[in-house]
């Protein structure tokens, strides 16, 4: 099978093939920093990968680097690979237009059980996890294709539907699980058991350092056992397997001592584990965002993902990835903000002409327009880059969430 990514053989080679020769250097010189701000870095610069010699595009920027041949020509997906996301995102587009109605939703607060079941029969929840475990087996393209699909309907389901599986329990077995993780797990995610990413806290958000919830191995050490809470878990109300961020005990490295975080993979039906608050928003109202709290819950230890410790690398590696699927929402928005502002500026009339013959909109829609092709090209470009496996490309997809959110926001305003 082709690369789901047409371009040069050897620009391909020279992408995949470069690797780290030497750990990262810390970037930030952390020895006159008070004790809880040099923690945090520590442990976020433990975590990290070191980024390759070459570089990505991105963080080439940051030096000076212009190296255009990682994204000139622009890479355009396989007719192979875009064939194969065809068949499932018609039918995605259909059971939207027939069978979801987002001014309900909206009303309500609610995601229909029948629309859980029916996006499950068509595959919508396990889009990227491969065949042999019963998902579809696309490529992050096609993913981000259905992104834009489902963000340009319904916000709540396209939050339902990424968190599920751009930050819950697929991408993380994806990427660190064993194979007995995947066969018991991703089985069931794919068939519509939700699943959920539970890291934040009422103390601990981006600050991964002052974690709270700990989890304490057992006397045999087969198992640990959880106790905190977490907060902001989107898909937590509706999940039926979270994975959880915890403090495990603290170990000696290079003569410090070292917070350890560790990535449990835990069943919501576990005795002590509760969700005890859902979270209401103003917009997404259909948002299943809640309170997590864990009493004494018991876990196996073979429910670690990757290993002791790593759970924090386990995260943002995850979320670098699952971060792209938010831009790629962002441009079903904003292409629907565009398509119903040309509408109105087509049909309002004022001083004898549609208002868009008017300067002032006219300006305006040419501008909303300009960003939602930078967006979208941005967005595509970057996942592209994904399924090519082309390097570190952490900066690529930060940089795509933060300006398509924001100027998703811009549009809706002008909108």
């Amino acid at each position: 099978m082709k690369s789901p990514l047409e371009a040069p053989e050897k620009q391909i080679v020279e992408e995949t093939s470069a690797k780290p020769e030497k750990p990262a250097a810390a970037v930030i010189d952390t020895s006159k920093m008070a004790k809880g701000q040099r923690e945090a870095l520590e442990l976020a610069e433990a975590a990290r990968d070191p980024l390759e010699d070459r570089g990505s595009f991105a963080s080439n920027l940051f030096v000076g680097r212009y190296d255009f041949e990682r994204i000139y020509p622009y890479p355009t997906q396989s007719a192979e690979d875009r064939a194969a996301g065809e068949d499932f995102l018609r039918k995605l587009e259909d059971y939207l237009r027939e069978h979801v109605d987002p001014d309900e939703i909206d009303r309500t607060g609610e995601i229909p059980p029948e629309n859980f079941k029916g996006l499950a029969e068509i595959g919508a929840f396990g889009i990227k996890v491969p065949k042999k475990y019963g998902g579809l087996g696309l490529s992050q393209s096609n993913y981000g294709r259905a992104a834009v699909l489902l963000g340009s309907w319904d916000g709540n389901v396209a939050a339902l539907v990424s968190a599920h599986q751009s930050i819950g329990v697929a991408q993380p077995l994806l990427l660190f699980g064993t194979e007995e993780q995947k066969q018991k797990y991703l089985p069931r995610v794919a068939g519509g058991e939700i699943s959920a990413f539970a890291l934040t806290e009422v103390h601990a958000g981006s600050d991964p350092a002052t974690l709270s919830l700990k989890a304490e191995p057992s006397a045999d050490g087969s198992e640990f056992v959880l106790n905190g809470e977490k907060l902001w878990c989107t898909n937590g109300v509706k999940a039926g397997v979270l994975v959880v961020m915890a403090r495990t005990p603290s170990k000696m490295v290079g003569g410090k001592e070292r917070k350890q975080i560790t990535a449990f993979i835990v069943d919501v039906d576990t005795p002590g584990l509760e969700i005890t608050y859902r979270c209401r928003f103003m917009g997404l109202r259909a948002l299943y965002n809640g309170v997590v709290r864990f009493t004494n819950v018991r876990i196996p230890r073979e429910n670690i993902i990757f290993k002791e410790g790593a759970g924090l690398k386990v995260a943002l590696t995850t979320l670098n990835t699952g971060r792209l699927t938010l831009p790629a929402a962002c441009v079903g928005v904003s292409k629907r903000l565009l398509e119903i502002s040309r509408q109105w500026a087509g049909e309002r009339i004022q001083w004898g002409v549609p208002i868009g013959k008017h300067a002032a909109i006219a300006g305006k829609i040419a501008e909303m327009a300009g960003n939602v092709f930078a967006m979208e090209a941005m967005t595509f470009l970057t996942s592209s880059l994904l399924d090519r496996k082309a390097g570190d490309l952490r900066i690529e997809t930060a940089m795509c969430k933060l300006w398509a959110t924001e100027t998703t926001w811009r549009i809706a305003d002008e909108a």
